[in-house]
Formats: structure tokens, sequence, C-alpha cells
């Protein structure tokens, strides 16, 4: 009996190491091909990344522009409001 499953067990290790190598063959072509594509996006992901930070740098520097121009444009309606009043 023992010899039976020594016997079984032997060619089930053996028979399993035998044939799929064409599967084993595709999976490293699926594998080839993600490591490939996984690269690729990370080189896009840091493209936009650098994207972003400029994207960012350019609306902060509009809002310093618009709030330094309201400011100005403030400053300027005031003094129209106090002209039209001495006109008064």
């Amino acid at each position: 009996m023992k010899k039976w499953i020594v016997l079984i067990l032997a060619s089930t290790i053996a028979l399993s190491g035998c044939g799929k190598s064409a599967e084993k063959e595709s999976l490293q072509k699926d594998i080839s091909k993600l490591e490939k594509e996984n690269k690729e996006l990370k080189q896009q992901k840091e493209k936009l990344s650098k994207q972003q930070d400029k994207l960012k740098d350019q609306a902060d520097q509009l809002e310093k522009d618009i709030d330094s121009g309201s400011t100005s444009d403030d400053s300027s309606d005031k003094k129209k409001d106090s002209d039209k009043k001495k006109d008064k």
C-alpha cells in the first residue's frame, strides 16, 4: 500500500513538472507586458504631477494678481466716490 502511495506521489510530482510550458511562457509574456505598461504609467504619472504643480503655481499667481488688482481697484473706487461727493 505504501509503495502505491509513494508511486502515485512520485508520478504526480514528475508529471506536474512536464507540460504547461506554453502556459508558463504566456504568463511570462503577460508579466513582461504588464511591467512595461507599469513603467509607462509611472512616467505618465510623473509628467502629470509636474503639470499639476505648474498649474497650481499659475493659479496661485493669478490669485495674487487678482488680489493685488482688486486692492488697487478698491482704492480707485473710493477715490471716485469721494470725487462724486465733492461734486455734489
